[in-house]
């Protein structure tokens, strides 16, 4: 049963995560700040989405928590508090860990109120893991992306009617691991955990690639031994990143 479960959060999780495009740009989000460049390095708030005791929950209370949490989500992307959501895929971080947020704030105390107003965390589905991230990509600048895709998505009969995400690879590294910067690297930020003095600066970086082979392969030899890698489906509109750098 708890395995069923679990199964069916993943289905869910990723419905709602990969879906933050589709309901941030129908609602036409703020331009925010333009930060396009990219010199000027910028702290975020990145959080996991941790499986918490879902096997708590019944059909319905699940269903009610995923709907509220899609909900929200759009919500704060409107609110231009959320700028990147999605869920990891495989091979994954770790089976507990199902999505990812990264707010516009600073502020871990802001970070942590916004995610305390998710239903599927009231409700023990899924529970924050937060980090400070820092980099010099204009992050912001993805207001004004999704909102201009949705613009061209609704005037291009080539484009799909639905909002299409895209699968993406993590790479997760130390503080110091080596690579060789390629157009390949769309985030590349340092990442702190919030309230863990114990806890290493590691790096985090975005890559534009559909599968992990692809992304090794944006690696030197040399360098891949520092390095994980891990799925993610998101925001087509991540990959634009490189093209205002």
């Amino acid at each position: 049963m708890k395995q069923a479960i679990l199964a069916g959060i993943g289905k869910l999780a990723a419905l709602a995560l990969a879906g933050v495009g589709t309901a941030a740009g129908a609602a036409g989000l703020p331009a925010g700040p333009s930060l396009t460049m990219g010199t000027e390095e910028r702290s975020y708030i990145f959080s996991y989405l941790v499986l918490d005791q879902p096997e708590q929950l019944g059909r319905e209370e699940m269903a009610e928590a995923m709907q509220g949490h899609f909900a929200n989500m759009t919500r704060m992307a409107e609110a231009g508090d959320l700028l990147i959501a999605g869920p990891l895929a495989d091979p994954r971080i770790d089976e507990t860990y199902r999505g990812i947020f990264v707010f516009s704030t600073a502020e871990a105390d802001k970070a942590k109120s916004l995610v305390a107003t998710d239903p599927s965390v009231k409700a023990g589905v899924f529970k924050p893991e937060m980090y400070t991230i820092t980099c010099d990509e204009p992050l912001d600048d993805l207001l004004r992306l999704e909102k201009e895709y949705e613009q061209r998505r609704l005037e291009d009969p080539e484009i799909p009617d639905e909002w299409v995400g895209r699968m993406f690879v993590l790479a997760i590294g130390p503080g110091d691991a080596a690579y060789e910067h390629t157009d390949a690297v769309l985030i590349d930020a340092t990442m702190d955990r919030i309230n863990d003095d114990k806890d290493e600066l590691r790096q985090i970086l975005w890559l534009d690639a559909t599968d992990v082979e692809e992304a090794r392969l944006k690696f030197r030899a040399a360098d891949l031994d520092a390095w994980s890698f891990y799925g993610w489906y998101g925001s087509p509109c991540v990959a634009e990143l490189k093209d205002i750098n």
